[in-house]
């Protein structure tokens, strides 16, 4: 029976579980806990540094605390508050577009609409036809939403 070949610096340990392990192999590290800004003044939440990290003194000159989360329940919290921080940010920026490009994009789509129905030719009408479905395309992305969210809330249970 061949013997096995063990180098004589790194000599097996014994776990509490009758297991051999090499040395050379550590054990697990100590996961870091997720971490936020929050500035009360303003409801406004940032994604953090790690925990061993302190916080900017930029940062602290305008209100913002240090928030860690220690457990799942914590980071599910907070990422729910981000989420819906950036999704009123989101909105708030396509109502300000919509009140500037709105009458603008109507008053386009009405001089289509026009030209369409006056075309004298099929290469003038499919022309026409070609930038109304354009317009409608930008409008459905236009409608979309997006929902961001953090990796360690995103991929759970192996998902």
């Amino acid at each position: 029976m061949p013997k096995l070949f063990l180098p004589t610096t790194v000599a097996p340990r014994r776990t509490s579980s009758n297991l051999w392990i090499p040395q050379h192999l550590r054990q697990g590290v100590k996961r870091i806990a997720v971490v936020f800004y929050y500035q009360k003044s303003s409801g406004r939440i940032v994604v953090g540094f790690p925990e061993n990290f302190p916080i900017p003194p930029s940062f602290e000159q305008i209100g913002f605390e240090k928030i860690v989360c220690r457990s799942a329940a914590d980071v599910d919290l907070w990422d729910k508050k981000f989420r819906a921080q950036e999704k009123r940010e989101e909105e708030m920026t396509d109502e300000q577009r919509e009140a500037f490009e709105g009458p603008i994009r109507a008053w386009a789509r009405q001089q289509l609409v026009t030209s369409y129905m006056n075309a004298r030719n099929s290469i003038n009408k499919a022309f026409c036809k070609a930038a109304l479905d354009r317009l409608d395309e930008e409008e459905k992305r236009r409608k979309m939403t997006k929902e961001s969210f953090q990796h360690i809330v995103g991929y759970e249970d192996g998902h």
